[in-house]
């Protein structure tokens, strides 16, 4: 431990030589929090080191001078005979132009250095990315002279290049792989990241000490030449934007102004083909190619449909043929894309009868602490105090919301579940039973619903995400190395991470489906103990030593998270047989509240020590991971249950408030969308981020408010009009 923190004190020794020399990329959450774990326990082993001696301290701190009296004998005898690895021509003779530069002390070569970066305090609680200045390097302009001595003759052979360094700390069975130093270089922009990591191997090896320093340096390219698929991408979103613009601008000069300019002549084409009035009827108004009432529905009751609603749909059918121009399905298909028609059904706060309002409140609930969780994880490699700022986070007994935050995921199992079986069992009542069922059009509608938004996202990000800023930390090689050349179609399939279970029950008797729900949470039991003993994974998924085998064993894995799902369900068919009527005394109704909140509670926080450490053993841990996801679901089921049910009080009218169902239409392409607008601010900063309470507050306001913002406008571009083409090439009602 002495040699290793020795190291640490020459790594930071190396940044001080230089200037003097010279004159000076699925982060996944349980992974980025255990990183800021480990950054802490070795930030504490090396402040519990005893202080080294004055002696050692000062043959430490004489090492500069040796260094400093080597880099002028290299200036003088020639760069290029003290170089040991390969760096081509023009990188070596940029660099020696460099060295020269500050010899004569010219301001641009004092620039390089200044852009470079430098230790900063906090060095004991391990802040080891010492970033520079990412501006300062690119606009570093190098200047020759014919006669340096004269300044004549000036060109400009160069710019900087910005370029990180980085030097691991330790082996990785001590640390691991992720700790490591990291110093913002300024390099010619001739150099490339081999010649740079040349250049950099060979001012270690000027040091002077008896330890082998391994050294890697990665440069960043000032601009990135588009790709055939990036521009095959922007041709397609272009094509897009187009159309939602002439489809708007359609709608709105040809479907409303003109209509409405000529009313005078409605009445002359009542009955024909081509006309139709704009009526209001029950309080619900037609607005030409469909009606407010039926495309305003929640996306997730697209399948929802009520025998009073058909009705009334067929009045107000009966009553818009007087007179308004109705277009043909050339019109329909170009008014699927119109942002006049499709915004305000986002924004409508219609619902239909039957619907299960609360569930519009528990998903942008859900929706927004996956925001927060994300706010933390995914900027946690950004910060220059999480060494000491994280570990009060983990004292803080309200922040196990946070650090368990992903039973949010979980609630949504519980939602798909409860929808998939409560409105596909309405849709079959209304046919006639199962077998008279659509079931083609089922699996294809809720397809149809959930992949274009899904896989159009993919398509625009993947490709093109490296293009969209830049940075000292910013991937360029984007999110995914090959462009998911061989893993697109997992995604389209769905096998990706997780494998519906719908069709295992479907078509079940009430008595087999039961005893069929109920052996799917077995496996799930006796799967997840299983793999949480094999693998000695904590039920504190932050302090598991690996936590790449929690999430690869048993976070993504269906037969590990299918409990809640299985449980929404169960819920859903108990409503269905229900029909949300229910009759419970006040004091099972209160018991049953208080169930739910106390084993909800445990859940979240019966995990908290004041000192962080493991609070269950292996065989405890491994029963906890077993059941703790399918318990949660269990209180978010009772929660709906309660609700639909009359039951809900003051938290059904919390849960059902109509300004909630805008943002709950909105979850789905949120939950798609987010991460870009996290990943697009954390990685284009120029600086690391020192966090604090109010910060995080900002932060998280701003990616939940950005996010939503970023979602409205995917789907009024991928989602909205997919489903209005379903319903013009396929005739198929909206709630049908």
């Amino acid at each position: 431990m002495y040699k290793t923190s020795k190291l640490l004190l020459v790594y930071a020794l190396v940044n001080l030589c230089l200037c003097q020399q010279s004159s000076n990329d699925t982060v996944d959450y349980f992974n980025l929090l255990q990183h800021a774990h480990q950054t802490n326990e070795m930030a504490r082993k090396y402040s519990s080191e005893e202080n080294m001696s004055p002696t050692e301290h000062l043959h430490l701190t004489s090492k500069q001078d040796k260094v400093t009296a080597r880099a002028e004998e290299i200036l003088a005898s020639g760069l290029d005979a003290e170089v040991p690895y390969d760096v081509s021509g023009r990188c070596l003779n940029h660099t020696k132009l460099f060295i020269e530069a500050l010899i004569r002390r010219e301001l641009w070569a004092f620039r390089v250095i200044d852009a470079m970066g430098k230790p900063d305090s906090d060095l004991l609680d391990f802040h080891t990315k010492w970033v520079g200045n990412w501006e300062e390097c690119l606009a570093v302009q190098a200047i020759e002279y014919e006669n340096p001595v004269n300044k004549t003759g000036p060109s400009y052979p160069y710019t900087g290049k910005y370029c990180i360094a980085s030097f691991p700390l330790g082996s990785a069975a001590e640390f691991g792989q992720i700790a490591a130093l990291m110093i913002g270089m300024c390099y010619p922009d001739s150099c490339s990241s081999a010649d740079a990591t040349a250049l950099a191997k060979t001012l270690v090896s000027l040091i002077p000490v008896n330890v082998t320093i391994p050294v890697s340096v990665v440069c960043r390219e000032k601009s990135l030449e588009y790709s055939s698929k990036a521009i095959v991408v922007i041709v397609i979103c272009s094509l897009f934007a187009a159309l939602i613009v002439i489809a708007t601008g359609y709608d709105i000069f040809v479907q409303q102004f003109l209509t409405n300019k000529h009313s005078g002549y409605r009445r002359m084409n009542k009955g024909s083909e081509y006309g139709s009035i704009n009526e209001v009827n029950n309080g619900h108004l037609s607005n030409g190619h469909v009606t407010v009432i039926t495309e305003s529905t929640p996306l997730y009751t697209d399948d929802l449909k009520t025998s009073d609603k058909d009705h009334s749909q067929q009045k107000i059918k009966k009553k818009a043929s007087d007179g308004k121009y109705q277009p043909g399905t050339l019109g329909k298909l170009l008014l699927s894309f119109s942002v006049y028609s499709n915004a305000p059904k986002i924004f409508n706060t219609s619902q239909p009868a039957g619907t299960l309002t609360s569930v519009n409140g528990i998903r942008f609930v859900s929706m927004t602490w996956v925001i927060l969780g994300h706010t933390y994880a995914f900027g946690l490699t950004l910060t220059d105090n999480v060494a000491t700022y994280f570990p009060q986070l983990m004292k803080r007994f309200t922040f196990q919301a946070v650090s368990n935050a992903t039973v949010s995921v979980d609630t949504f199992f519980v939602l798909s579940g409860l929808l998939v079986s409560y409105l596909s069992l309405r849709e079959m009542k209304k046919s006639g039973g199962a077998r008279r069922f659509k079931w083609g059009m089922f699996y294809f509608h809720r397809f149809w619903r959930l992949t274009p938004p899904y896989m159009l996202l993919l398509m625009l990000y993947v490709p093109t995400f490296k293009y969209w800023a830049d940075g000292p930390f910013w991937p360029q090689t984007g999110t995914d190395v090959d462009e998911c050349k061989d893993t697109w179609w997992t995604n389209l399939l769905y096998i990706n991470n997780i494998v519906r279970s719908d069709k295992m029950v479907h078509k079940l008797s009430p008595l087999w489906g039961t005893i069929s729900c109920l052996l799917l949470i077995l496996v799930n039991f006796i799967s997840a103990g299983i793999i949480s003993k094999h693998y000695d994974i904590n039920a504190n998924f932050l302090l598991n030593q690996n936590a790449n085998d929690a999430m690869q064993e048993i976070y993504i894995k269906p037969w590990a998270r299918i409990g809640p799902y299985v449980i929404g369900f169960f819920t859903g068919y108990i409503l269905y047989i229900t029909e949300c009527k229910v009759k419970m005394s006040k004091l099972l109704n209160i018991i049953g509240w208080l169930v739910a909140t106390g084993v909800a509670l445990m859940v979240l926080y019966g995990l908290y020590t004041s000192d962080g450490s493991p609070k269950l053993g292996v065989d405890t841990s491994a029963l906890y991971n077993a059941t703790f996801r399918t318990a949660w679901g269990m209180c978010v089921a009772w929660v709906i249950f309660a609700c639909a049910s009359g039951y809900g009080g003051p938290v059904n009218k919390l849960l059902s408030w109509r300004a909630i169902i805008p943002l709950s239409r909105l979850t789905y392409c949120a939950y798609l969308v987010h991460p870009l607008v996290l990943y697009t601010y954390y990685y284009s900063r120029r600086t690391l981020m020192r966090w604090y309470d109010l910060e995080l507050i900002y932060l998280f306001l701003g990616h939940l408010c950005v996010s939503y913002a970023a979602a409205f406008v995917i789907s009024l571009a991928f989602e909205s009009p997919m489903m209005g083409l379903e319903k013009v090439l396929l005739g198929r009602k909206k709630n049908s």
